[in-house]
């Protein structure tokens, strides 16, 4: 299994400024697994590393989360929320992944001649 994200976060991770990402049901991830980023269904050459996966309650989210998440402020994390899964409740708990950028896969550097 993996992670999907969205297109529009994409950039944000491959800059560093999305470590973490929240999810309903339980990821299917563990942690110190590498996997293949993926933008929605489609493989990206780069890989992350899970380092941490805990439960929260959305409502327990604080102004830093919401930056580790992308956002530059909670209430942007908290509309964005509710427009991917169509509302925000404070007592819902969810699953926290946080993950680290590792760079691009072997067999993307071998196609391409990337370093």
């Amino acid at each position: 299994m993996t992670l999907l994200f969205k297109r529009r976060f994409i950039p944000q991770i491959l800059a560093g400024e999305k470590t973490q990402t929240r999810r309903l049901s339980k990821p299917g991830v563990r942690e110190g697994g590498t996997y293949t980023l993926r933008e929605g269904y489609l493989p990206t050459p780069h890989r992350i590393t899970v380092t941490r996966v805990y439960t929260q309650r959305l409502g327990d989210v604080s102004q830093e989360d919401a930056r580790t998440e992308g956002f530059g402020s909670l209430g942007e994390f908290m509309e964005a929320w509710a427009g991917i899964y169509g509302g925000w409740s404070p007592d819902r708990t969810v699953y926290v992944v946080e993950f680290r950028l590792e760079g691009v896969t072997e067999m993307f550097k071998e196609k391409t001649g990337a370093s």
